[in-house]
């Protein structure tokens, strides 16, 4: 805040990369137990239908968003930490 009490913002272009709104809308479904059937998207509703869909074929899957946080998971963890 200045003197004012206004928030500065900066303009998008000298925005850090985080702050793009493109970016952070990108979710990583991952299936461990097969890679080959990982998938990106931008709607997280189908992330979490893809992600439902590979626990129940495979056993466990998650979500994660493009700072790597996980958003969702289905299925036990531990099924391919065996």
């Amino acid at each position: 805040m200045d003197s004012r009490g206004s928030v500065h913002q900066l303009p998008q272009s000298v925005r850090p990369r985080a702050y793009n709104d493109s970016m952070n809308n990108t979710y990583d479904i991952i299936c461990p137990s097969a890679p080959e059937e990982n998938e990106t998207t931008t709607d997280l509703d189908r992330a979490m239908l893809l992600c439902l869909d590979l626990s129940e074929e495979f056993g466990y899957a998650e979500i994660r968003d493009a700072f790597g946080n996980i958003v969702g998971d289905y299925g036990d963890p531990s099924t391919f930490l065996v």
